[in-house]
């Protein structure tokens, strides 16, 4: 069931090129999920799947529901509106984590990126964030040595990615970082220790001071609904949030544009 309580709910976001098709892949161990540049009907779906979590095999199943890639940062496009409201539904009975992947070759926070997370913010409150895990992706067992000044770098409780986010967003709570290798996942003992990483950050945020799923006043309206009218009732929310999101109605950025796509 996807709403069964023992379920592992990930909330996916990422760029295109970030490696967060592979990542997914790589927790489930199938190629279920296409790239980002891919075409055809997996771009005009949500990725929504109930697997096992076999990277590493911890005996648990987990619903993975992958961000719709938005272009119209306004979000008025009946289309795009769609695919947000199906995704909000599929995350109502809870989620364990909000995934944030990157590459660690391109470590900027692009306009997407920001817009979705102002949007989250908006609708589900700050306390999200103490559910969000941060993963960098193509920190592949060769090219540790090579990235481990730019790890460090991000990893600086000072001056870090983490702390840049913070700052942006202002709220105060420190998240996961984890570094993950999609190469060679089936054999390769260096990957299985990544992938072993991320199974414990999304525990750790699952299991917080309240230990038990996310969940927020809107879920909960969510959930009171049916029908018509809780597809209704979430788009006007999406709407209404966006709305008080100054730098998501100045649309068409070519920057915006460029990392839009669902996977």
């Amino acid at each position: 069931m996807i709403n069964d309580e023992n379920n592992i709910v990930l909330a996916v976001m990422g760029a295109v090129g970030n490696g967060k098709s592979s990542t997914l892949n790589s927790i489930i161990q199938e190629p279920l999920f296409a790239s980002g540049r891919a075409v055809g009907p997996v771009t005009k779906q949500i990725g929504n799947c109930l697997r096992y979590w076999r990277l590493p095999k911890v005996g648990r199943t987990v619903h993975i529901v992958d961000t719709p890639g938005i272009c119209d940062s306004t979000y008025k496009d009946v289309a795009n509106v769609h695919l947000m409201v199906e995704f909000f539904k599929s995350l109502s009975h809870g989620v364990s984590a909000f995934v944030l992947v990157f590459n660690v070759h391109d470590t900027r926070l692009d306009e997407y990126t920001k817009n979705m997370l102002r949007l989250f913010e908006r609708l589900l409150g700050p306390q999200f964030w103490k559910h969000v895990v941060i993963v960098f992706t193509h920190v592949d067992e060769d090219q540790r040595s090579y990235l481990e000044d730019n790890i460090n770098a991000l990893t600086d409780p000072r001056e870090g990615f983490v702390q840049v986010i913070r700052q942006w967003f202002q709220f105060s709570y420190q998240l996961p970082i984890v570094f993950l290798s999609n190469h060679d996942t089936r054999y390769s003992q260096y990957a299985h220790n990544c992938f072993l990483e991320l199974y414990d950050a999304v525990v750790a945020v699952e299991n917080g001071p309240r230990r038990e799923k996310f969940t927020c006043t809107f879920f909960q309206e969510v959930n009171n609904r049916t029908g018509v009218v809780q597809d209704n009732f979430i788009a006007q929310r999406i709407r209404s949030a966006v709305a008080a999101i100054p730098q998501m109605i100045q649309a068409g950025s070519k920057a915006v544009v460029n990392v839009c796509s669902v996977m």
